[in-house]
C-alpha cells in the first residue's frame, strides 16, 4: 500500500486498560502489603512508603537528612559494608523523600532475596547516624545550597514555595543556617516517630512467587512497632495572589514562577485542570512553548504542572528568560492565560491533548514497577482504581467549554501569585 503522504493519519488511541489493583495481604504485625504479580524476569521491586516526608518535620531539612543518610550506617554495619553486600548481589538500594511522605526501595534479583532483605530490614530498624557521616553530609550539602544560591532558578523555587506555603507546613523555605542546626539527636528522633511505627505500608512488583511472599510475612511482618503517628494540623486558607521581585544584578536571565495553591487529586475539578494545564503549558506543544519559544525566543523552555499534596495542592508556570525581556515575556504569559479564558479552545487543538494525554498514561503503566508507582500514587490518598478510569474517561469527554470555565475560575490574575528573580 502507497502512503499518502499528504494526507495525515487517523488521530485516534483505543487500549484496554491495565487493572492498577494488587493482591493484598496484611504481615503479622499489621503492616499492609500490596503484590502485582505480574513481572516476565525473575527480579522484583520492594518499595516501603512510609508517612516521613517534609510535611511532619519540625525543623527544616530533618526529613530530606534522616531519609538521605539512613544507608550510612547501622548498629552492625558500615555504610561500605552495606554498599558492599548490595552490589556483590546486583541489588540497589533508592532512597526518596517528598512533600507528604518517602520510601525506601530494593531492587534485587529474586534468587539473592534472602540475602538483600536483610539488610534492607537492618536500615530500617537500626540505623544510627554517626556523627562523622551527619558533618560530612552537612558539609556538602551546605557547599551545594551556596553554589545553587547563584543560580536564579533554585533561588525562585526556595522563594516560591514560601511565597505560596508561608503559614503552612509545606512551606520548606531553606536558609544556610539550616544546615548547621541538624544533629545526629534530631534525625534519630524522626526516625523513631516516622519509620518506626505501624503507619506504612509495603508495595512489591515484578515475578513474585510465594515463597518470597512468604520470606516478607517471616521477617518485615515480625517487626516490633509503636502505634504512635505524627498528625499535623492543617488549614488550607488560600489567599489572594501576591508579587516579589528578588534583584540580582548580575543575572544574565531571570527565573519567573506564577501559580497559585490550588488543591489535591480528589477535588471535582482536579480532572479538569490536567487538561487546562497541558494546552497551557503541560507538553512540548503547549501554548506556552509555541509562543514563549518558538515564535519569540525568549527562552529554551516554559511549561506549567500541577502538584497534587495530601493536604494541598498548587499550579506553577516556570521558565527562564533573558533579562531583557523578563516584562516582555511576562505579558505574553498572562495574554495565554486570557486567551484561554475567553475564547474556547479548537476541536483540532482539543483532540490533539486528549490523544497525547491518553498516550502518555499508557506508557506510564507499561510493566509491574510502573503499575505499582501508579498505585502508590492512589493509595496515599485513599483512592483506588476507578480513580484511572475515570481520568482516562474524562480526557475522552472533555470539552472546550469546560476548559474555558476552569481557566476563568482558577486562572484570575488576581489570585495568582507571581516571583522574578534577576531583573525586571
Amino acid at each position: 500500500m502507497i502512503l499518502d503522504r499528504k494526507q495525515a493519519p487517523h488521530n485516534s488511541i483505543n487500549f484496554s486498560f491495565p487493572e492498577i489493583k494488587p493482591q493484598k495481604y496484611v504481615l503479622p504485625n499489621g503492616i499492609p502489603l500490596y503484590v502485582f504479580d505480574t513481572g516476565s524476569q525473575e527480579l522484583c521491586k520492594i518499595e516501603l512508603v512510609f508517612t516521613a516526608g517534609d510535611y511532619y518535620e519540625s525543623n527544616p531539612l530533618i526529613a530530606y537528612a534522616t531519609n538521605a543518610l539512613m544507608r550510612e550506617g547501622t548498629i552492625s554495619k558500615t555504610a561500605s559494608e552495606i554498599a558492599e553486600q548490595l552490589d556483590f548481589h546486583g541489588a540497589f538500594l533508592e532512597l526518596s523523600i517528598y512533600n507528604d511522605k518517602s520510601s525506601v526501595v530494593l531492587y534485587s534479583l529474586n534468587k539473592h532475596l534472602n540475602k538483600t532483605l536483610p539488610v534492607l530490614i537492618d536500615i530500617i530498624q537500626h540505623a544510627n547516624y554517626p556523627e562523622k557521616e551527619v558533618i560530612l553530609f552537612k558539609t556538602n550539602q551546605k557547599q551545594k545550597f551556596l553554589v545553587n544560591q547563584q543560580k536564579v532558578d533554585f533561588v525562585a523555587r526556595n522563594y516560591f514555595n514560601k511565597l505560596l506555603f508561608n503559614q503552612s507546613p509545606y512551606n520548606q523555605f531553606i536558609v544556610e543556617s539550616d544546615y548547621d542546626k541538624i544533629t545526629p539527636e534530631q534525625l534519630q528522633k524522626f526516625y523513631y516517630q516516622q519509620y518506626q511505627n505501624n503507619n506504612w505500608y509495603i508495595v512489591m512488583a515484578g515475578k513474585i512467587h510465594q515463597e518470597q511472599i512468604l520470606e516478607l510475612t517471616q521477617t518485615l511482618g515480625q517487626l516490633h512497632l509503636h502505634g504512635e503517628k505524627t498528625d499535623v494540623a492543617y488549614q488550607n486558607n488560600i489567599g489572594a495572589g501576591q508579587k516579589q521581585y528578588i534583584e540580582k544584578a548580575d543575572a544574565l536571565q531571570s527565573a519567573i514562577r506564577i501559580g497559585r495553591r490550588l488543591f489535591n487529586k480528589k477535588h471535582e475539578d482536579y480532572y479538569g485542570m490536567l487538561v487546562l494545564n497541558t494546552i497551557l503549558g503541560g507538553y512540548f506543544g503547549s501554548r506556552l512553548m509555541a509562543n514563549i519559544r518558538e515564535d519569540k525566543g525568549y527562552t529554551y523552555g516554559i511549561g506549567s504542572g500541577i502538584v497534587s499534596l495530601q493536604h494541598d495542592g498548587f499550579f506553577c508556570i516556570s521558565t527562564e528568560v533573558g533579562t531583557e525581556v523578563t516584562q516582555d515575556a511576562l505579558n505574553e504569559i498572562y495574554k495565554e492565560i486570557e486567551q484561554l479564558q475567553q475564547e474556547p479552545v479548537s476541536n483540532d487543538e482539543l483532540n490533539l491533548v486528549k490523544n497525547y494525554m491518553q498516550g502518555t498514561f499508557l506508557r506510564s503503566v507499561d510493566g509491574p514497577f510502573a503499575l505499582s508507582d501508579k498505585f502508590t500514587a492512589i493509595n496515599d490518598y485513599g483512592l483506588t482504581n476507578n480513580y484511572y478510569i475515570n481520568y482516562v474517561e474524562y480526557i475522552k469527554q472533555a470539552k472546550a467549554e469546560d476548559i474555558m470555565r476552569l481557566a476563568q475560575k482558577y486562572l484570575n490574575k488576581s489570585d495568582l501569585s507571581q516571583l522574578v528573580v534577576g531583573k525586571l
